[in-house]
């Protein structure tokens, strides 16, 4: 009798690979095993330890029982690839959370200069799917639950020859067509995480907002924003075997929530507050910063600016005259001013990064013009000190009084309102039909993030800006 898996008459590699560590960018397969399958016989298979150029770490022999020293005489990868790949040529890539085996196994080929884009299948799903009233879908509770044979657990070979004889048991206890839905459904949605469902992706709207990947315990994982949650959602997944970041995230990704926003303006504004409030984990650029590194200038006795860096305590200082740049940190300042320097041949004296008693070291080298032995007359050097920051600063509030910030909508309607003042959010503005505006008090700090925001919206063809009377909002 044919074997099929559901409607599936290929052939089928089943596989599993033992790993130095759970990053497979840095990471190695320190043993890999492959069962080829064709019409229900075993055609084909391979299984090596690997060596991957440098010692195991002792928490992976826990695990695997594989030590530094049982590596030491195997074959590097590129001395197996070929017949590896060999072994699984055209056919389905079957292992148990399908994305991990493969991920390190694309990225080993593609240090070799082999491109490995097989078709994948997730036993973890297939599994889910068929058996939904379990608990548990690890490899472990497979094995128990169905009585599968073994010699040494989490050995490659012996851990893909499990996931063979699971398929198996589930061509034979379920119809064609119940395995052919399961099958379906995880090819057209096979970059969904484990604990996805394609229920919960098509329950987000294509609408703009902010969106929360959680863990078990409810915590945010990453906090992102779109114009299109469901669309921007998906692409986290659809890449998460190319950066590691991505695919770490997927695999701890339990549940998505979701807060509809009025437009983009507010999702970015949202989104920003949120970051440094939840602190999540996979955030990295928005996170909170409760101190800003400034970079200010003054005039010495000779008429030439110099430089000062500094920490910023009073994020809401960042407007002063003598503010010429902001920074989250020393090192971004240090190494966005050495490049300004270079760029535009400021003197590295003046710039405050040199102590030199004489001339700066770059004008022994012709890279600084003289403003640092007067050779250069003040008002060049200023000016060019000037249009090399002026991108940098942060802008003088361009009103007399605080706006009302409101997106326009596709219909070129506008859309609820925010109150800004200084580059700060007062609070938003919101009306429904024939009431009376209500203006809700969510008073924020000076952020620079923020800033940016606003200062990208306000003067575009995007907003309507308003400007109100302070007695206005005292009213309210």
């Amino acid at each position: 009798m044919e074997f099929t898996l559901g409607e599936y008459r290929g052939p089928m590699v089943f596989v599993d690979v033992e790993t130095d560590g759970m990053n497979y960018t840095n990471g190695h397969v320190i043993e890999v095993a492959a069962i080829r399958v064709e019409n229900g016989k075993i055609t084909d298979e391979f299984k090596s330890l690997i060596n991957p150029g440098k010692n195991i770490p002792r928490f992976i022999t826990g695990i695997t029982g594989i030590k530094t020293s049982d590596v030491a005489d195997a074959p590097y990868f590129d001395r197996i690839a070929e017949r590896l790949y060999e072994v699984m040529e055209g056919a389905l890539f079957v292992a148990h959370n399908v994305r991990f085996d493969f991920s390190f196994l694309k990225s080993e080929f593609r240090r070799v200069g082999m491109d490995f884009s097989p078709r994948l299948f997730c036993t973890v799903r297939l599994s889910r799917a068929l058996y939904p009233e379990q608990k548990s879908h690890k490899l472990a509770s497979l094995i128990e639950r169905h009585n599968l044979s073994f010699t040494d657990r989490h050995r490659a070979y012996d851990d893909a020859h499990a996931l063979w004889q699971f398929v198996q048991i589930v061509a034979r206890d379920f119809s064609v067509d119940d395995v052919t839905v399961a099958f379906k459904k995880q090819q057209k949605y096979q970059a969904l995480p484990p604990s996805i469902t394609w229920q919960d992706i098509n329950a987000l709207p294509d609408t703009p907002g902010v969106y929360f990947f959680e863990d078990d315990d409810g915590a945010p994982l990453y906090i992102g924003k779109s114009i299109t949650i469901r669309r921007r959602v998906m692409s986290h997944f659809n890449q998460d075997s190319e950066q590691y970041r991505e695919f770490k995230m997927a695999q701890q990704v339990k549940r998505i929530r979701y807060l509809e926003t009025s437009g983009e303006l507010e999702a970015l504004l949202l989104e920003s507050h949120l970051i440094k409030e939840k602190q999540p984990l996979f955030n990295r650029k928005l996170r909170r910063i409760s101190k800003l590194v400034a970079i200010r200038e003054q005039e010495d006795a000779h008429g030439y600016k110099t430089l000062t860096t500094g920490i910023l305590d009073d994020p809401s200082q960042a407007d002063e005259v003598s503010i010429i740049a902001t920074y989250t940190n020393r090192g971004k300042a240090k190494s966005s001013l050495e490049t300004i320097i270079k760029t535009f041949q400021l003197c590295p004296k003046l710039c405050g990064i040199e102590k030199a008693k004489g001339p700066c070291f770059s004008y022994q080298l012709g890279k600084c013009k003289g403003a640092c032995v007067g050779e250069e007359l003040p008002h060049s050097y200023n000016a060019r000190l000037d249009e090399a920051f002026d991108a940098r600063r942060v802008d003088a509030w361009p009103y007399d009084s605080p706006v009302i910030v409101q997106e326009r909508t596709v219909d070129d309607e506008v859309s609820k309102g925010f109150v800004v003042d200084d580059w700060r959010v007062l609070g938003s503005i919101e009306q429904e039909a024939d009431c009376e505006p209500v203006f809700i008090r969510r008073e924020q700090p000076f952020d620079l993030d923020a800033y940016k925001i606003l200062h990208a919206f306000i003067g575009s063809s995007k907003v309507q800006v308003s400007p109100i009377p302070r007695t206005f909002l005292e009213s309210l």
